[in-house]
């Protein structure tokens, strides 16, 4: 009993309460409170025994077998009063209830007795010798099996990848539900557990139904509270061993019925608060055995996060990311529960080099990633993966409204970067502000308060930003080391651009940094880019890496997926493919562009989203390219003529003014207008060189196929992203279909050597050839003749 009652983790700080089923409400804290946060609950209640180092490669159980207990207290403010320590079982880790006298004792006593004194002679064999078995004795105690692992690319919490694979196999960990939200610190949640439900076992942690296997704590976080029965329903009948309600969630229809009496359920103000609590406690507080650098801000993120990334990779690091483009250990992805990826269905478009044109070439079976910061629970299960599996090192990237919404508030990170904040980025699809300015920066400053150890933590700071909000996160951040960068040249920044040169291939920079002088080259463009290499740089100054692994690391990440992506397939052009979705970043792109000859600028905007950007991406794009084609980005439940109106609204009056006579408005998609007016529609376009092709696959052809010597292309808006959205045949419904901005620029390019072989072949404007040219002859003429005629009725 001594030895299985030492593998528990029962111990917390409190209380923060919880309710079951049927309960009165009671209040349970939004957030945790700051002195329940990271650093307190691993010394006091996450902590893994130290005596047993051997275990930290063997499955985690937290299953034992149990001896009679005293009846649990009714209230936590009791244990307080009697002054009593809190724990589930009545055990004194240290030894003090052992038998002074050594005579009589087992071979077992003496092994205990050697482990509480700090002698791990002959643990090892004890161990394997009492862990032998002991999975059988728990199913039959717990009354359910264990599960064994899924295929590769199919959901699993136990862990376990391919036997092949080149990283160590994850633990499997299993525990008594009252155990685990006692190590959570969930005081009267662990105290009812105990007593109502002592064999429910908590195998993982899992918030989609569709994943559960048997044993799983379904932590439900609905869009709607309607589908809560649904849910509940099919986590059950999956096989899920207990239930994490949200609380609003006990009135309505149909709930209760779907829950069984012998699965437990408790009820929560916010789910994923307690989940990530409880994922803290399960996976035994992943980022503390992990270097971890949180990226954090409104802008240049995912670009600094990957640089970073190179930087520990150099430093031949096992780095993992959790960031927009991917959940990766080195060069594996990860789903969002921390498991190796792999597609669970055939990819229709493999072998494709493009899409087609007006054709929706169905989506599946490629990785996807469900936002640029997944839920605090999955943040969790997505830093254990990692460190189960022999990271050492994490980039975590996240934004300030993830920050508010708490999805790291249980990361204890290394560094903090601090890349910019711009509180205009933060607005829902209709426009409506998010989340106030103050609990923004209430939240960004949050991480770089919680810096306390000025040893073994620091903050990276950008001193470009808003000057009142650098002196905030200063403030915020002065009980650790603050490493500051500046691409304008303060004179107080740590690292700062000395110079700066570029083609519209790559940029060459000379960067200043306490340690010295360093040259990097990138093929990354525009001040934005360079002050992502500076943060960078400045996380590696931060981390004390030798300035030689700093440029090497940097400088190997050829490719950012989406970001500033050059495409070279060796024509005299540039082509680039970035995510600049809002008017703040199409400018700051465009702008790194003016050393080109010509700009021909491909752009959309999204539908179900924000409408009042799209007039100002319009402007942006307009003011700064020398062409522009708008045309479809994903246009979801909106009509694209709708999208493209809105957005064309932004073009200058005297541009649209000029044709204000017209029958038809001519800055629209020519299918929309009859066949008599294209001509008039064409020429309108290619008279301002501001055109309209709702298919972005023409579209971009059509940039590509007009582009010059030392001009430049840019395909704005989507990115690293591989799909369309559309609107379905069901009112509301999404379909998706692929299309890669990447592949397609690349299959365009390719095609350029035929389009060189028609020499006659005019493409230095839309559209291409002769055709227009002289229809225009004949417009033209036919309106002098009208004139002349019209002269001579007159006289």
């Amino acid at each position: 009993p001594e030895f299985k009652s030492m593998l528990q983790a029962s111990r917390g700080i409190g209380p923060v309460r919880v309710m079951r089923q049927g309960a009165v409400p009671l209040p349970l804290a939004a957030r945790p409170p700051q002195s329940c946060h990271l650093a307190t609950l691993h010394r006091s209640l996450c902590q893994r025994p130290q005596f047993l180092p051997s275990l930290a490669q063997r499955p985690v159980i937290a299953l034992a077998k149990r001896e009679a207990s005293p009846e649990p207290a009714d209230d936590m403010d009791e244990f307080e009063e009697e002054g009593e320590e809190f724990a589930f079982d009545d055990v004194d880790l240290d030894g003090a209830q052992l038998e002074d006298d050594a005579a009589g004792l087992s071979e077992e006593d003496r092994m205990l007795r050697q482990l509480n004194a700090g002698n791990l002679e002959g643990i090892d064999d004890l161990l394997d010798e009492k862990l032998s078995g002991f999975e059988d004795d728990l199913q039959a105690e717990a009354g359910m099996p264990f599960r064994q692992p899924t295929p590769s690319g199919e959901a699993s919490t136990s862990g376990a990848p391919d036997p092949e694979s080149k990283y160590p196999e994850p633990p499997v960990r299993v525990y008594f539900i009252a155990d685990l939200f006692g190590k959570a610190a969930y005081y009267d949640a662990a105290i009812m557990l105990e007593k109502e439900f002592p064999q429910v076992a908590v195998y993982g942690l899992q918030a989609s139904p569709d994943k559960i296997i048997q044993g799983d704590l379904y932590c439900c976080m609905p869009e709607h509270l309607e589908l809560v029965p649904s849910l509940v329903k099919q986590a059950v009948e999956a096989g899920a061993s207990a239930l994490l309600l949200p609380e609003a969630a006990q009135g309505v229809e149909g709930v209760k019925e779907a829950i069984p009496a012998s699965v437990p359920v408790l009820y929560v103000p916010v789910v994923d608060d307690t989940a990530s609590r409880l994922a803290v406690a399960f996976y035994d507080a992943p980022s503390r055995e992990l270097l971890v650098v949180s990226v954090s801000g409104s802008r240049g993120k995912t670009t600094t996060s990957w640089l970073i990334r190179g930087v520990l990779e150099e430093m031949e690091q096992l780095t993992g990311m959790i960031g927009s483009v991917e959940y990766a250990l080195a060069d594996d992805r990860l789903d969002e529960d921390g498991e190796l990826w792999a597609p669970r269905e055939k990819d229709p478009a493999e072998g494709r080099e493009s899409s087609a044109p007006f054709h929706v070439t169905p989506y599946a079976g490629r990785y996807t990633t469900p936002g640029t910061t997944p839920s605090g629970l999955h943040v969790q299960k997505l830093l254990g993966g990692m460190r189960d599996r022999g990271a050492a090192c994490a980039v975590v990237e996240y934004g300030p409204v993830a920050a508010f919404n708490g999805c790291c508030d249980w990361v204890e990170p290394t560094v903090v970067v601090h890349t910019g904040l711009d509180f205009s980025d933060h607005k829902d699809e209709e426009g409506q502000v998010l989340v106030s300015r103050e609990l923004l920066l209430e939240a960004a400053l949050e991480p770089f308060e919680r810096l306390a150890d000025a040893d073994t933590q620091a903050a990276v700071v950008n001193l470009d930003d808003d000057p009142e909000l650098v002196q905030a996160v200063l403030r915020a951040a002065q009980a650790v080391n603050c490493v500051t960068y500046s691409v304008r040249g303060d004179a107080d920044a740590d690292v700062v651009l000395e110079e700066h040169r570029q083609s519209i291939w790559e940029a060459e920079m000379i960067i200043r940094t306490p340690e010295g002088r360093i040259e990097i080259i990138m093929p990354l463009l525009g001040e934005h880019n360079a002050s992502n290499i500076l943060a960078a740089v400045a996380t590696g100054i931060a981390l004390k890496v030798p300035l030689k692994q700093i440029v090497a690391g940097i400088e190997a990440v050829e490719v950012i997926p989406g970001r500033c992506e050059v495409v070279d397939e060796g024509q005299k052009f540039s082509v680039i493919v970035d995510s600049a979705d809002t008017p703040q970043s199409l400018r700051r792109m465009l702008e790194a562009l003016e050393g080109a000859r010509n700009i021909i600028t491909v752009v959309g905007c999204r539908g179900d989203e924000d409408p009042s950007q799209r007039p100002a991406m319009a402007a942006v794009a307009h003011e700064l390219s020398s062409t522009v084609i708008f045309t479809n980005d994903s246009p979801r439940t909106e009509e694209p003529q709708d999208i493209v109106s809105d957005m064309v609204a932004g073009l200058p009056d005297h541009i649209v003014n000029r044709f204000k006579g017209y029958v038809y408005f001519p800055f629209q998609d020519q299918g929309h207008v009859p066949l008599w007016f294209e001509p008039y529609l064409q020429s309108a376009q290619r008279a301002t060189k501001r055109y309209v092709m709702e298919d972005r696959f023409s579209a971009i052809r059509a940039a590509i196929g007009t582009a010059g010597p030392e001009d430049v292309v840019l395909i704005a808006g989507r990115g690293h992203r591989d799909c369309m959205e559309y609107g379905g045949e069901a009112e509301g419904e999404v379909v998706r279909g692929w299309l890669d901005d990447r592949a397609e620029a690349r299959s365009a390019l390719s095609k350029l050597a035929y389009l060189e072989q028609l020499g006659s072949l005019d493409r230095k404007e839309l559209p291409w050839g002769k055709a227009l040219s002289e229809m225009e002859s004949v417009m033209e003429g036919t309106t002098k003749e009208q004139r002349g005629e019209a002269r001579k009725k007159a006289a």
